[in-house]
């Protein structure tokens, strides 16, 4: 993608502009500014209908106005025997909380007036077409980067003021500025130093990988099945592990009728990820841009349930991400309307529930950041 504008030679209706007027500009082609709207105002509205239904991210997201997560915290059992004339003790929940980083990112598209003038359609397309993946891939990578950052995220300029913290999962105490005891569970009780970012060397996935990701899943009421993702430079290593069962192939090949499949979907979605097949009770995708060695786990609840791992803060009053058009506030007095167009996007992601998700490190005996 090459810098700054075109330079020989804002975008949905804007408040103020006359479709009839835009009819009176037009590119070299004969194509409107009207007509370049329609295709921006279509463009923008298939993205932010793919990213709130997207069927990856939404099940690893929710999402909210409020800048700050509470939950519930690790404490002892409150029944006490009973006896007669005895009464016993109040009891109230333990919390712990943390905040909610919020981001605003914006793109120029960059169009002189004399481009404009002299322009042809199949350029503007490429120039709408290339900010839309611009954003598809800045959520994306946000998203990732959250699942794989074991550290906390601080500081006034990700929204979080100047004591505020955004934790990843359960980490060891000395990980983390928000300490997390999760709640017990079936009689068993954790501390403050229960990690979920694990590191394993060998440089490879195993079984032992994706199991013990289960129960680590289960051991805190996250019940079967689990969605996994990993690269696309580890999947030859997945499929060849015992116990794989193959998703069907997308290409449509015939199989036989002794050969057991997953019963998944295996067409790539909009970002060329697509499921491989299920181990250990975790249906296992294929992630564009997830790094070779690292692993997440996960329980599901369903399209942006508010039971998913991963919590996306949006502004004020708003409650679905939404891609805007918009002619940047540094325009001036720009005269012709398609001028320093501009796409503004602002979430923020954090985690929502700290049990459930478990990143997977194979490539080493410590934890590194995979993004």
């Amino acid at each position: 993608m090459a810098r700054g504008p075109r330079d020989t030679a804002s975008l949905v209706m804007l408040s103020g502009w006359d479709a009839a007027a835009l009819q009176n500009f037009t590119l070299q082609d004969g194509t409107s500014y009207a007509q370049i709207v329609d295709e921006m105002t279509l463009a923008l509205n298939a993205l932010n209908a793919e990213l709130n239904n997207h069927p990856l991210w939404s099940a690893l997201v929710s999402y909210t106005d409020q800048p700050e997560v509470e939950y519930r915290i690790g404490s002892t059992n409150g029944f006490e025997v009973h006896t007669e004339y005895g009464r016993p003790d109040a009891q109230r929940a333990a919390t712990e909380g943390h905040l909610l980083p919020l981001l605003a990112y914006d793109r120029m598209l960059g169009w002189t007036w004399d481009y404009l003038r002299k322009a042809r359609l199949p350029q503007v397309q490429a120039d709408i077409a290339d900010a839309i993946q611009d954003a598809r891939d800045r959520f994306r990578t946000s998203l990732l980067t959250r699942l794989l950052r074991r550290g906390d995220e601080s500081g006034a300029a990700r929204g979080l003021g100047t004591s505020g913290y955004s934790p990843g999962f359960a980490t060891a105490a000395a990980s983390t500025n928000v300490d997390f005891t999760p709640p017990s569970f079936a009689g068993v009780n954790f501390d403050s130093n229960h990690e979920h970012y694990v590191a394993i060397s060998g440089g490879a996935f195993t079984v032992d990988v994706f199991r013990d990701a289960k129960d680590e899943l289960m051991e805190h009421g996250h019940n079967p099945p689990f969605e996994a993702i990993i690269g696309p430079q580890d999947e030859a290593t997945v499929r060849n592990l015992n116990g794989f069962v193959p998703a069907p192939s997308a290409a449509g090949v015939q199989y036989a009728s002794t050969v057991t499949l997953a019963n998944l979907t295996n067409q790539p979605d909009a970002d060329g990820n697509y499921y491989i097949g299920v181990l250990e009770d975790c249906r296992i995708r294929v992630v564009r841009g997830m790094p070779r060695y690292y692993g997440f786990v996960w329980k599901s609840y369903g399209p942006n349930s508010q039971r998913n791992p991963l919590r996306i803060r949006l502004p004020k009053g708003e409650r679905q991400l939404r891609v805007l058009a918009m002619t940047s506030p540094f325009a001036g007095n720009a005269l012709y309307p398609l001028q320093e167009l501009m796409l503004f996007l602002e979430f923020g992601v954090g985690v929502g529930d700290r049990t459930n998700g478990t990143p997977r490190y194979v490539n080493g005996a410590s934890w590194t950041d995979g993004l």
